[in-house]
């Protein structure tokens, strides 16, 4: 048996510089022209027809790249949905804040977020396809990411809706309730607007998703009505249940 000492194995990894660019730069790169790759495949033809090559072809890697960076065909839709979800939040604060400073009224703010969220699926139909159809049936973490961002819009509408609203309980309406519908409806209207090929406006479906939140604002004003005519009642009968026996007196003496 020899006493020499093994020999190391090199790293797998390459760390050379080539072109001025560390590895770890390169293979940022490739992640990044996968992950472009996978919102043109996944947009266009579906999660559940895309293959790993499929990706590769169109990030022109070889598969060896691929496994670099995920694991799984789901690793990389995970990813590509992680992106776009970034990229609407952006688009969504933006148009708050702006619309926040030209017309500081909720209802206004709400209209100018979902304006933009509309116009972000709009602009880009792959978008939408990711987002509201495949998100939900690819897998697990992908379920949970859709589940999250349904969960940011849900909260952005609870703020809304508080702010506008803040005596629905008083009135008999359920917070909880009232933003779970109305996230549903918005995000089926978008689902059924993408599926449809865009076939009406944005403006037209902005107008029809915001005929909602207008019919809510409307019950909430006669909910409030209500509420004030019934608080009025009993203290009206009462004063005049306490006038009566002064009354009486006064008609005595005069008649006296």
């Amino acid at each position: 048996m020899s006493d020499r000492p093994a020999k190391k194995k090199r790293a797998a990894t390459v760390t050379r510089r080539y072109g001025g660019v560390d590895a770890a730069e390169r293979r940022r790169e490739r992640q990044r022209k996968l992950i472009e790759a996978g919102l043109e495949v996944f947009g266009r033809r579906g999660y559940h027809l895309s293959t790993v090559r499929d990706i590769c072809t169109q990030a022109a890697l070889t598969e060896r790249y691929f496994y670099e960076s995920f694991k799984t065909l789901g690793e990389l839709f995970d990813a590509v949905y992680a992106e776009l979800r970034g990229q609407v939040q952006q688009k969504v604060m933006a148009a708050i804040m702006a619309r926040g400073l030209v017309q500081p009224d909720p209802l206004a703010m709400g209209e100018g977020s979902l304006r933009a969220w509309y116009a972000f699926l709009h602009e880009d139909p792959r978008r939408a396809r990711i987002m509201l159809v495949d998100a939900v049936s690819v897998s697990e973490s992908g379920m949970r990411g859709a589940e999250a961002a349904i969960n940011e819009f849900k909260g952005m509408l609870r703020t809304f809706v508080s702010m506008l609203y803040p005596d629905m309980g008083k009135y008999g309406i359920d917070l909880d309730v009232i933003v779970s519908g109305l996230a549903g409806a918005t995000i089926y209207i978008a689902k059924n607007w993408t599926q449809s090929g865009f076939k009406y406006s944005l403006d037209d479906i902005l107008a029809h998703n915001m005929l909602i939140f207008r019919s809510l604002d409307g019950v909430y004003k006669q909910k409030g009505e209500q509420h004030v005519a019934t608080q009025a009642t009993p203290a009206s009968s009462t004063s005049r249940k306490r006038a009566t026996p002064s009354t009486r007196k006064g008609r005595r003496a005069s008649d006296a």
